[in-house]
């Protein structure tokens, strides 16, 4: 069978090669860094994500599982300073590190990887619009966060500033996130595998005063202290309605280039999966791959509307909104259960794989 290129050994990239590998094609991985993992300046990283396990790995023909997938025991939500509990498992909620440590979801797919017999070749930057336009039909684009790509192929996207925060932490897989006057998004914070990582992040700049109001309050809060802070520019998928797409000529995209991203919350990892094993089934059947990446984003649109009504609200709304919804959530947690169900099934391919 042909040869099958894909640009890019993020999740989406990953799971792409193995599935196609799998079909047998002869696989060859082009990836911009010089190891697997991602850019080093922002990992070990440790995203948490509604995912079912099980059945997105029955889905992506890979197995799911500790220490690379691990159900996150608590999610607590400060709204301007009020603090909420929520058990992981009500919003199904699972920590994955993110880097080139034996433990992250990176590693392991790499090594499912080449365990089907795809090939890699490291140190490769594919930036340019003659850069894609050189390589052949079926080309398989998965190239994560990075601007270039996005621009090279003509896909919007949203720019975000702020700044990154890692260290060690033992602990339970845990996330927190915060909504407060000091960003127009939220801030997160999660630990896994002995990893901490916290991201401080808005559309516009970030100044070291909110990010300094943010650290002390982890401090304060949460006994969780992050000694450097990096600052940190990127882009995010979400930039326009119609962001979501599987084809851009006669390349295939995958992960956060196909925009495959939550515009509500960013949630991306399982996203990236799934788009991973469409992406594979686009280069045998383009039409029934269209018809599978249509039905798993749906529900972008209503999604992003919402997101955008979100972000124009005033401060004083939000906060009276958001102590409202949570305070009920952990006070009412099994009559409010359906709507939350039915909320996760608007994440890109949640629940329909």
């Amino acid at each position: 069978m042909a040869e099958v290129t894909v640009v890019g050994a993020g999740l989406a990239g990953l799971v792409a090669a193995i599935n196609c590998a799998r079909s047998g094609h002869k696989v060859r991985v082009l990836e911009r860094f010089d190891h697997i993992g991602g850019d080093p300046y922002i990992r070990p990283a440790v995203d948490v994500t509604p995912m079912d396990p099980k059945r997105l790995g029955d889905f992506i023909g890979v197995r799911l599982e500790p220490p690379y997938v691990t159900p996150t025991e608590e999610f607590a939500i400060y709204v301007y300073g009020r603090r909420y509990l929520v058990p992981g498992s009500r919003m199904h909620l699972h920590s994955v590190e993110r880097g080139s440590r034996s433990t992250s979801l990176d590693m392991y797919l790499y090594e499912r990887a080449r365990e089907v017999g795809v090939e890699f070749e490291m140190g490769v930057e594919m930036n340019s619009q003659k850069d894609f336009a050189e390589l052949p039909p079926n080309t398989i684009v998965a190239t994560g966060l990075e601007v270039e790509p996005f621009l090279a192929l003509r896909r919007p996207y949203l720019e975000v500033y702020g700044f990154i925060g890692k260290t060690r932490y033992e602990g339970p897989p845990r996330i927190m996130g915060f909504f407060d006057y000091y960003t127009s998004y939220y801030n997160y914070c999660a630990n896994a595998n002995g990893v901490a990582f916290a991201l401080a992040f808005d559309g516009r700049p970030v100044t070291e005063s909110q990010r300094d109001e943010w650290d002390r309050q982890l401090r304060e809060w949460e006994g969780m202290g992050f000694e450097t802070w990096l600052p940190h520019e990127g882009v995010v998928a979400t930039g326009k309605i119609t962001s979501p797409c599987l084809f851009a000529g006669n390349k295939i995209l995958a992960g956060t280039l196909a925009g495959m991203q939550d515009p509500v919350f960013l949630f991306g990892v399982q996203s990236s999966l799934v788009s991973g094993k469409i992406a594979a089934l686009a280069v045998e059947d383009r039409e029934r791959a269209w018809r599978l990446f249509h039905s798993f984003t749906s529900a972008y649109k209503y999604s992003w509307l919402y997101k955008r009504f979100f972000d124009a609200q005033p401060h004083f709304l939000r906060k009276r909104g958001l102590r409202l919804g949570f305070g009920a959530y952990q006070k009412y947690p099994s009559l409010l259960q359906p709507a939350i169900d039915i909320a996760l099934k608007s994440l890109p391919g949640y629940g329909k794989y």
